[in-house]
């Protein structure tokens, strides 16, 4: 059983973890056996083994970075601006991003969205720009991958109005309410919540009764790294590798084997990125 982790932005792993390429990465915290690879048969999955990544790219500056690790045989990428970065989106930008698609393994468009936390851009200017790269996103035939903040009414308002009902959908790190998952699964039959290592947090009840509320066939697993490491990592550089702790908390929650969630999440990968 191999499992691939959904959403991760690997130049910066590497670039956290001082390691100079990804066959470096790979032999020292993914091979099994390896001194840093995080067991997966002490979370009770022997048979879980790393089968790639899809790579992020969410700002102009990660463009080329994406796509170079993207020859990996083993890596796929997904290319959007990020609403901290949606004031810089232009016909250029577009441009750039509209030639990622073209690459035979881009598999998605974003991620995109809202994120009210900070509003390092203007709302308004989030708001439009989010818009604008459903838009994109469905032009070009890929899955969106959405992000969102302190921004649940907007978010919904503005997805209900650009992204096809039936349209595949990956909202990432999902951390909004209950109320929110909900409203999300019952708009979008196509799409899933992504779980990070947020859900293993002594702190995040309300993210686990959504875990536990989420059918099996609704989830992808990821790390969103080189943030949010799972516990016992928590503080240090999360990558690809900490999956299996993630699939072994949202297991316990659910009461079911880990063995079921690492089946569903990598069927739920193969409906949404066709990997």
């Amino acid at each position: 059983m191999d499992f691939i982790d959904t959403h991760c932005h690997l130049d910066s792993i590497l670039r956290k973890l001082a390691i100079p390429d990804y066959p470096a990465f790979k032999a020292r915290f993914l091979a099994p056996g390896s001194e840093e690879n995080p067991d997966a048969g002490n979370v009770g999955a022997a048979s879980a083994r790393y089968g790639g990544c899809i790579t992020i790219s969410c700002d102009p500056d990660s463009i080329d970075d994406a796509l170079a690790l993207m020859r990996e045989e083993d890596v796929h990428g997904a290319f959007g601006i990020h609403p901290h970065d949606a004031k810089a989106y232009g016909a250029d930008l577009e441009a750039r991003l509209r030639a990622a698609m073209a690459d035979p393994k881009t598999v998605a468009w974003g991620e995109i969205g809202l994120d009210y936390h900070y509003n390092m851009s203007p709302p308004e200017v989030q708001r439009e720009v989010f818009a604008r790269q459903i838009r994109m996103g469905v032009e070009h035939g890929k899955p969106l991958i959405i992000h969102t903040r302190e921004a649940e009414a907007d978010t919904l308002e503005v997805m209900r109005r650009e992204a096809p009902r039936d349209w595949k959908i990956h909202v990432h790190c999902f951390t909004s309410s209950p109320d929110m998952a909900g409203k999300l699964l019952e708009a979008f039959p196509n799409l899933c919540l992504g779980f990070t290592g947020i859900v293993t947090f002594k702190n995040a009840q309300e993210l686990q009764e959504v875990a536990k509320a989420t059918p099996l066939d609704r989830l992808l697993l990821e790390t969103d790294g080189p943030y949010l490491a799972p516990i016992p990592f928590r503080g240090k550089p999360a990558h690809p590798g900490h999956i299996p702790f993630i699939a072994r908390k949202i297991a316990e929650l659910k009461e079911t084997d880990v063995e079921a969630v690492f089946a569903a999440a990598r069927e739920n990968t193969r409906r949404i990125y066709g990997i």
